[in-house]
């Protein structure tokens, strides 16, 4: 006879559970975004099922074993030192995770539309596990994640970023993705630099690179493996990796024959030229927003601009901190109405989190006005903001703006605006 699961519906659930059941095993405290953090301590759960909204809390040191997770939302749902053991997580989608997952174990679990995503996560770790469907999208940083014999069909992998120095050597220790005795298949990787990751013993059915770096270590075999690979990799992970060896080009992506691969694809295209651009704008100053938009777009350059790329039926704040995960860039046209703006606020305190987290300048301002630099701390309203808007005003003075003002209204010369703008291009060329 199985036993019935003991359901759960939401943080105040759980926490109203906990108080009458373990309350040595809970805790409040101050900490992050919210004033208000719960926090789950030292606690297993087995046979519980986990349902609906799962908001500001922290697990610590718990332990969930032959235990559902449906339907869960986890906005700054945090786990550290965790383990699921024999889980099911279904339609789940975890997301804000700034304060970071740490030392997350997943043995013997299934994932079936899963995603992970804005957020920091180290030392994530899946043994025998499967996974459909499920998406790894935008961490940073995403480090030391490993995949030991383990299945994952349809899943998709894009925008992490991880903590890396120059010139510096690391190894197995810290390693960035690791695939060992694992079956990929229809598995995608995208925009991410896989060269500190490791697809070891593990078998590519019908997977694909799209716009990644790869090096001569990436895949390794050292047995025979039990079904064939069948991998892809566009034109830009070609032109970016170094060179394969022959034998992984013929077992894993069916290329016979290496020679001057990289001599004949360069003529068909080239390489990625220009930073990809998140434009951060008022919407009171569209005409000229659009002005930019269509320049960088004539240029070949890739941008998110509110009015023409936000998807409908998700929420703003979703919408604006994918964008600017996602793009390398944040062009912040710099005016009275934007600085007043709030949602441009918060999409410059979004793409500052992400330059700390990258130690890589994400910012590139252009002034329409003189607002820029001659507002003061004491103006900025609403007053319990003023700390984080006047950091991000600094943060912006910081970088060489660029004075478009001339070019806000309709009666300015084209070729003047062509000159100018040369020096966005320029700005925006890839190693530069």
């Amino acid at each position: 006879m199985i036993d019935k699961k003991t359901e759960i519906r939401g943080t105040v659930q759980l926490m109203s559970f906990l108080k009458k059941n373990s309350p040595k095993n809970i805790g409040i405290q101050k900490k992050g975004l919210f004033e208000r953090k719960n926090r789950v301590i030292r606690k297993t759960f087995r046979n519980f099922s986990f349902h609906d909204d799962m908001h500001d809390i922290e697990f610590l040191s718990v332990k969930f074993i032959d235990c559902d997770f449906v339907g869960i939302f986890g906005f700054y749902c945090l786990f550290r030192n965790c383990e699921f053991q024999n889980c099911n997580l279904r339609n789940c989608r975890f997301t804000h995770m700034e304060d970071d997952w740490n030392g997350v174990y997943f043995i013997n679990s299934q994932l079936r539309n899963v995603e992970l995503d804005e957020g920091c996560v180290f030392n994530l770790t899946f043994g025998n596990c499967l996974l459909i469907s499920c998406n790894v999208i935008g961490l940073n940083p995403a480090e030391n994640l490993r995949f030991y014999n383990s299945r994952l069909e349809s899943s998709h992998f894009e925008g992490l970023f991880y903590y890396e120095e120059e010139n510096v050597l690391r190894d197995d220790e810290f390693i960035d993705l690791l695939f060992e005795d694992c079956i990929l298949d229809t598995t995608n990787f995208n925009s991410i630099n896989l060269k500190n990751s490791r697809f070891r013993d593990t078998i590519l059915y019908k997977s694909g690179f799209i716009d990644c770096y790869l090096d001569d270590q990436c895949i390794q075999t050292t047995k025979k493996l039990q079904f064939e690979s069948y991998a892809t990799m566009d034109f830009q992970t070609i032109l970016q990796s170094d060179e394969l060896n022959d034998e992984i080009l013929a077992e894993f992506f069916n290329i016979k024959n290496r020679v001057q691969l990289k001599d004949i694809i360069s003529g068909m295209t080239t390489a990625k030229t220009f930073s990809t651009v998140f434009i951060s704008y008022s919407f009171k100053d569209y005409i000229f927003a659009n002005r930019i938009n269509d320049a960088l777009n004539r240029k070949g350059i890739r941008t998110f601009m509110w009015q023409k790329d936000a998807p409908g039926g998700k929420p703003l704040e979703e919408i604006m901190t994918a964008g600017i995960t996602a793009h390398d860039k944040l062009l912040f046209i710099a005016s009275e109405n934007s600085i007043k703006s709030k949602a441009c606020q918060y999409e410059l305190t979004t793409a500052r989190i992400k330059q700390e987290a990258s130690w890589e300048n994400v910012f590139f301002p252009i002034t329409i006005d003189d607002y820029l630099f001659k507002v003061k701390k004491s103006q900025i309203r609403p007053m319990e903001q003023a700390n984080e808007y006047s950091e991000n005003i600094e943060e912006i003075k910081r970088v060489n703006a660029l004075d478009f003002s001339e070019f806000n209204n309709r009666d300015f010369e084209e070729k003047d605006f062509e000159l100018a703008f040369d020096k966005i291009t320029d700005g925006l060329r890839i190693g530069t």
